[in-house]
């Protein structure tokens, strides 16, 4: 999917590009003096070095290191702060004699620091070669994150980890968790110096995933580095890190790249049984990965969530983990090592435990994550379809029905027979709290009670496979009946929040098949139309966000949606295609970023990982699209254990071409088809003793299809079958085998137009962006052109645009970002922007609708404090252009107002409050609202909450509580419509507290933007 972006220059935009250069890094960064390595691209790695795929030349997009001995590419800094670096920093990427001195004249707060850049995520043990040092030696530590954005290189750094371990991201909770202070060095590792020199300090600590490590000296004295180099340990079971068994090609450059990324991610979270991390730690604890996994077999691999961290395993991971393992490594043993430590932990009642038990935070929340009881009978199945496997299905299937039993002991608290974890206390999901009778979670059950009579009658209990299957559709016809709604015509989030309506409730209830026809074309265009946004889909429209799910980007949700528009593309192409819109908006986005090879666990809306610092950006969840572009774009996927039986169904969307290998126990299972003006041809080759169908896409034409020449449906009859837009041809063998779709009738032209904006609300004077998407298919140049038109007075840029793109019977979609800029006489009201696309003979139509209300700053911030004053709670307070935690900026302007919290119980409210010289006549507002942003990371919380109180000279007050995201700007809205006092008003407050925790907790918040509307 290409793009087409105006030129549009404004101040904002101006004033955004200076802003995204950042500050200069105190001390003389000598990273690009002359003799060094330049500072590379952020982002820049492996992916990047590809060109026009080709088929066969898979390989070029492997990310795998083709050595176990990492080598920098790059030093992108070079700080003497206090101390001094003599020579060439340069000199420190290879062995050559050559070496860069690091000298330091007291501890590591003025250390000199050198980082380099490993060109990619790696994890294993840094060593370093040093050719001579100082006597007395100084201590010598390095540091490590997995991106420059998180680099510790300033004290305040990382809430306070640049003063104590400079270079560091953090990687243990919950010590410098975004909101809590840095207090100890709980990330750096010592490299001792050998006795004699030249020699190698090697490190003795795994870090399983970072790009960047930095060197700095902890007292006083000079080494002299030669050479820094990393010793790769992930997968240490895998003897050819890059000859994959399995593998996928084609003709997209980015999707190629985002499946091997995928790959890549789960290889390098695959590790020693004996390599967990246990946290937290006690003060002054240093950093570790040498706790054992529960269960697993020490002497084998596991697989990890991420990386870096949490570094254990977990249920919900694995989903996505083991599939994409099967596909790619094939490395059996890791997969099935997780799967059985965590199995091994089953409590008596029959829960699962979403992680492994390791260290006191984990064994404190054995029944935190409801949700994850699913994923374990999920994880069970799908382990038997890839490798038949009935030893190991044999030995865990007792455990998969204590699980099943639990889950239907919950369901029946409820007398209208829909699963609510909240009895239970159990309402932990993959990035949220919630305890209602939801979509998503009753979705999940359906499929695990499809998936569980599927393994009873291979374990040949037909009455156990029978109840569960006549329990399946029990269950998904009360969802159908509870959680539907027809007006919205998308799933409800639960029956307790009826009016949200969530990402993973619909792409879950479409991909498990709880939603069927019209109702699953509904959800889907549901979520194009109100939560896919610039990066992607966000899990929640912003506009009707509850407080127990706020909108961000996730990754396993976002693979499900994936998934469920693959599902649909036999009946309506265009939609189809829209999965490989939304794989290369988001998860090319984030191969954009760093570290560049791997996949982050969340996003927020503004484009930052979830958790800042703490982020792990090698996360397993996040690898979906791999098994997407195997299984639903390829199009080839097990329907037996090990195999036996297996399907090739293609989605080729924009695509001329792909092609891939599956490795199976009995052999690879390889497919390659080409798409073209002149139709559609599929080549298969089948191991022996398997045996599949093939279903080829008709696109809904009227097509002809013949399997090795032979016709098997002529447009109207035959052996075929016509279903769903594809022809299912059954029993195909073992061997190789051509499949030919011959369209006999024209290509008729079909559009659709999709558009959206960053945001619902405008003001007068601002500039709105817009995304329209036009997909589309012809049968051979889609032409025509989109004109754009908005309210009197608006100004819209570009107006028109002309879209020009070769379908040749493919479907094809073009993106256009519009910019409208509201006229500063704009009254209040819902104002529309309108979109048409004509051409190719057919017409599409899309619009916009916002919100404007008048809006008057009363506090901007912009020349101080203004009158605000710290009260309960708050020690201090003033006005700030950057902070520590999300989004790090003012919402709007160069300055918020800032206040630091004292510390005291989270949940007690910090309060700062402004008495106006004269009282505020506000009679002609409806509304007042103000921007808030505050610290997460509350121990124990369930959720944060902000507050505002107007209160008149008369001494009567207006308040209003609502929930607040932590890291990301909230706006708070007081209703002064019914408010008597509001024609003298004597003060206003605002206070920030969180929610469900009375822990100790110190955290600072901001305000921004004290404005009436109306």
């Amino acid at each position: 999917m290409k793009r087409i972006r105006p030129l549009l220059i404004t101040t904002a935009l101006v004033a955004s590009a200076l802003l995204a250069t950042g500050a200069a890094t105190p001390g003389v960064d000598r990273a690009s003096a002359p003799g060094s390595a330049a500072v590379g691209t952020v982002g820049s790695s492996a992916a990047a070095a590809t060109g026009v795929p080709q088929p066969g030349k898979w390989q070029q997009y492997v990310n795998s290191p083709a050595s176990r001995t990492i080598k920098p590419t790059a030093v992108v800094h070079a700080l003497d702060r206090a101390g001094i670096i003599t020579g060439a920093p340069a000199n420190a990427l290879a062995t050559d004699g050559k070496s860069v001195r690091l000298t330091s004249t007291g501890g590591r707060s003025g250390s000199p620091l050198l980082t380099v850049d490993l060109g990619q995520d790696v994890g294993g043990l840094a060593d370093v070669r040093v050719l001579a040092a100082s006597d007395p030696r100084p201590s010598l530590r390095a540091c490590f994150s997995e991106s420059q954005n998180y680099l510790a290189l300033t004290d305040a750094q990382n809430s306070g980890e640049g003063a104590i371990a400079p270079g560091c991201d953090t990687a243990n909770i919950f010590n410098g968790f975004p909101g809590v202070g840095y207090t100890y060095d709980s990330d750096s590792h010592l490299l001792d110096l050998p006795a004699t020199l030249p020699g190698t300090a090697s490190d003795k600590v795994l870090r399983g995933g970072f790009r960047y490590l930095t060197l700095f000296l902890d007292s006083p004295g000079w080494v002299d580095v030669d050479a820094v180099t990393v010793n790769f340990t992930a997968a240490p079971g895998q003897t050819d890190l890059r000859n994959y068994p399995g593998h996928f090609l084609s003709s997209d450059d980015t999707l190629n790249k985002i499946w091997y990324a995928g790959a890549y991610t789960t290889q390098l979270d695959t590790g020693p049984a004996n390599s967990a991390k246990s946290w937290p730690y006690v003060t002054g604890e240093a950093d570790s990965s040498d706790a054992v996994v529960p269960g697993a077999d020490p002497t084998k691999e596991v697989i990890y969530d991420g990386g870096k961290r949490d570094r254990i395993v977990w249920q919900g991971d694995l989903a996505v983990q083991g599939p994409v393992t099967y596909l790619s490594t094939n490395d059996k043993s890791a997969v099935e090592n997780s799967l059985a430590s965590l199995a091994s932990q089953q409590l008596a009642d029959g829960f699962m435990p979403a992680e492994s038990l390791v260290g006191d935070h984990n064994t404190g929340e054995e029944r935190t994550y409801g949700e994850y009881v699913t994923w374990f009978v999920n994880n069970m199945e799908q382990n038997w379809m890839y490798t038949g496997d009935k030893a190991f299905l044999t030995t865990w299937w007792p455990a998969v029905t204590k699980a099943m039993a639990w889950l239907e002991s919950v369901r029946l608290q409820d007398p209208q027979g829909l699963i609510s974890f909240a009895a239970v206390n159990s309402c932990g999901h993959y990035g949220y709290t919630d305890c209602g009778h939801e979509t998503y979670l009753n979705a999940l059950y359906v499929r695990n009670l499809q998936q569980a009579a599927d393994l009873a009658k291979v374990m040949g209990d037909n009455a156990s496979a029978a109840t569960y299957t006549a329990r399946s559709t029990t269950v998904s016809n009360a969802i159908n009946v509870q959680l539907w709604d027809p007006v919205a015509g998308a799933y409800r989030y639960s029956r307790e929040t009826p009016n949200s309506y969530p990402q993973d409730a619909n792409a879950t209830a479409v991909l498990t098949g709880v939603a069927t026809g019209a109702r699953a074309s509904s959800a889907l265009a549901y979520l194009r139309s109100h939560t896919w946004s610039t990066l992607g889909s966000l899990t929640v429209p912003v506009d009707n966000a509850p407080s127990s799910l706020p909108a961000f980007y996730a990754p396993l949700p976002s693979g499900f949606e994936v998934d469920a528009r693959l599902t649909q593309a036999g009946t309506d192409p265009l939609v189809g295609q829209s999965a490989e819109q939304l794989m290369t908006t988001f998860w090319g986005w984030m191969l954009q970023q760093d570290p560049g090879t791997t996949f982050w666990e969340h996003v927020r809306p503004d484009g930052t990982p979830n958790l800042s610092q703490f982020s792990s950006l090698a996360h397993g969840w996040a690898a979906g699209p791999t098994v997407s572009l195997t299984q639903g774009v390829l199009g080839l996927r097990p329907t037996s254990g090990g195999y036996a039986t297996w399907l090739a169904r293609p989605t080729p969307g924009s695509l001329t071409w792909a092609e891939g290998t599956v490795p199976t126990p009995q052999g690879n299972l390889d497919a390659h088809w080409d798409h073209t003006r002149s139709g559609f041809t599929l080549q298969l080759t089948a191991p022996k003793k398997t045996s599949g169908s093939v279903q080829v896409p008709t696109f809904g034409d009227s097509v002809r299809v013949t399997v090795d020449g032979r016709t098997v449906w002529d447009g109207k009859r035959g052996t075929a079958t016509v279903q769903g837009g594809y022809v299912t041809v059954n029993g195909v063998g073992a061997g190789k085998h051509t499949v030919v779709v011959t369209p006999t009738s024209p290509v008729r032209t079909t559009v659709s137009l999709i558009a959206s904006s960053d945001q619902s609300s405008v003001a007068p004077g601002s500039t709105v962006h817009l995304t329209a998407t036009l997909t589309g298919r012809a049968a051979g140049t889609l032409t025509g052109r989109l004109a754009v038109t908005g309210p009197a007075g608006w100004v819209i840029s570009p107006a028109t645009t002309g879209v020009d793109v070769t379908s040749d019977g493919r479907v094809v979609s073009r993106t256009v970002d519009v910019y409208a800029y509201v006229s500063p006489q704009a009254a209040s009201g819902s104002p529309t922007v309108k979109l048409t696309f004509s051409g190719s003979g057919a017409t599409a139509v899309a619009s916009v609708p916002f919100t404007l209300q008048r809006s008057t700053i009363i506090y901007d911030f912009e020349s101080g404090t203004q009158g605000w004053t710290a009260g309960t709670g708050v020690t201090s307070l003033a006005t700030v252009g950057s902070f520590a935690n999300g989004p790090g900026r003012p919402e709007q302007g160069a300055a918020a107002l800032e206040a630091i919290g004292a510390g005291i119980a989270a949940d007690s409210p910090r309060t700062v409050s402004v008495t106006p010289s004269s009282p505020l006549d506000l009679s002609g507002a409806t509304t007042l609202a103000l921007a808030m942003d505050s610290y997460g990371g509350a121990p124990g919380a369930t959720g944060y909450a902000g507050t505002i109180v107007v209160t008149g000279t008369d001494g009567r007050t207006a308040q209003i509580t609502a929930p607040i995201s932590p890291d990301s700007w909230t706006t708070l809205t007081l209703d002064l419509s019914g408010f008597a006092g509001r024609s003298s008003v004597a003060s206003i407050s605002a206070s920030m507290n969180a929610v469900g925790s009375s822990q100790i907790w110190q955290p600072r918040f901001q305000i921004d933007d004290v404005r009436t509307v109306g």
